[in-house]
């Protein structure tokens, strides 16, 4: 967990190829629904162009979904969910019902990205995506060696909507409201904060540290 622009789909990816677990990105599943041209697609096309958060029943329907076809006993790593109390508790919900809540060493580990606002900012507005594949790149900490074009396939590199500074604000006064609750939720748990203003390599080192005897103690 973190907010926008602390890394979160970043350090997934990255965890995802060196532990070999699924990595589900909330974001990503809810912006390739926003791209069609349903009512369902189009209400969600208008609440991320705004910057506000997608409601609490329509994210807990689609992760639950996902939970169900493609959680293992190893695990899944999930970005960006849960975000609200209602979300956590539902989550909580969906993986007793799978008898996925046991001992301790089996309860949702909670990694939370802690980044400066002023770091934020910085990020987000020089962030890029690809308009074919959806690669993101960052002007100032990993720019594209294609220049304007993408690396992998030429797409061009746009900016989201939804990193406007103005939208970037309102995002991250709603992430603060919404998410300090759910900090309090974990923090008693298996919780972990983690300092997000560093290099990505130092982060990947931390966050590995934490998860690989979790993934030793699941395989034994």
């Amino acid at each position: 967990m973190g907010a926008p622009g602390s890394g979160k789909g970043t350090q997934s990816a990255w965890l995802s190829t060196r532990l070999g677990l699924p990595a589900l990105s909330i974001g990503d599943m809810l912006r390739a629904e926003a791209k069609e041209d349903t009512p369902a697609g189009l209400r969600l096309r208008e609440i991320l162009a705004s910057g506000a958060l997608v409601d609490d029943e329509t994210v807990c329907e689609a992760v639950a979904a996902r939970l169900w076809r493609e959680l293992r006993r190893n695990g899944i790593i999930l970005d960006g969910f849960p975000r609200t109390l209602k979300q956590a508790d539902h989550l909580d919900r969906v993986l007793t019902e799978m008898k996925m809540l046991g001992d301790a060493g089996q309860r949702p580990t909670v990694l939370h990205l802690d980044v400066s606002r002023e770091r934020l900012l910085e990020r987000l507005t020089a962030r890029r995506q690809c308009a074919v594949c959806g690669e993101i790149y960052n002007l100032v900490s990993k720019p594209s060696r294609a220049g304007a074009r993408c690396e992998k396939d030429g797409g061009e590199l746009l900016q989201r909507s939804d990193d406007s500074e103005s939208v970037i604000l309102r995002r991250l006064v709603e992430f603060e409201a919404w998410c300090a609750p759910v900090i309090d939720y974990y923090r008693n748990r298996n919780y972990h904060r983690i300092d997000g203003d560093r290099d990505p390599e130092a982060v990947s080192r931390d966050l590995l540290r934490i998860v690989r005897p979790l993934r030793s103690r699941a395989a034994a």
